[in-house]
């Protein structure tokens, strides 16, 4: 049981890496694509534009350096595997779990900071996609830049 969780984890972790760094790129969580497609999608007023610039903008600076972190701690994790230092290994998970714990904690109060600036018909088409307002990512269920799935209440409306 423990030997498949470890597996889990260090699959995870792999995919999480296997990703490359989020919130750098355009297409990350935060990143410029995610105001214009707000902007464009939403139809947001120039006011809203800023609240959705500044809240990104404090979700960047709240996580700038995580992801640095997070591969030293995936290197380490790798040494531990490979070394069988189950101790070290309950450790660095320990400290892997603690950054996604930022960088979600962080993502969700960007989100509800821009959803708060929503009129009722814009969080109307938000609806349940709350990934829309940060460009995805963890803890979301999110599609990222690509949008949110189809309406699934109805499936010939493919907003």
């Amino acid at each position: 049981m423990k030997i498949n969780l470890l597996l889990l984890s260090v699959a995870a972790t792999g995919l999480v890496f296997a990703q490359g760094p989020r919130g750098r790129g355009p297409g990350g969580p935060g990143g410029p694509d995610t105001e214009a497609r707000l902007t464009k999608t939403l139809n947001l007023n120039a006011t809203q534009q800023n609240a959705v610039h500044t809240a990104l903008q404090e979700h960047r600076v709240a996580t700038s350096g995580l992801t640095d972190q997070m591969h030293t701690l995936n290197t380490q994790l790798h040494a531990a595997i490979k070394s069988g230092a189950t101790d070290q290994i309950n450790q660095i998970t320990t400290s892997i779990g603690t950054l996604h714990q930022q960088m979600l904690a962080s993502q969700s109060k960007a989100a509800a900071s821009i959803y708060a600036t929503l009129t009722a018909d814009q969080k109307t088409q938000i609806g349940d996609h709350l990934e829309m307002l940060t460009g995805g990512g963890p803890g979301f269920g999110g599609r990222g830049p690509g949008g949110p799935p189809p309406n699934r209440r109805n499936p010939n409306n493919n907003n």
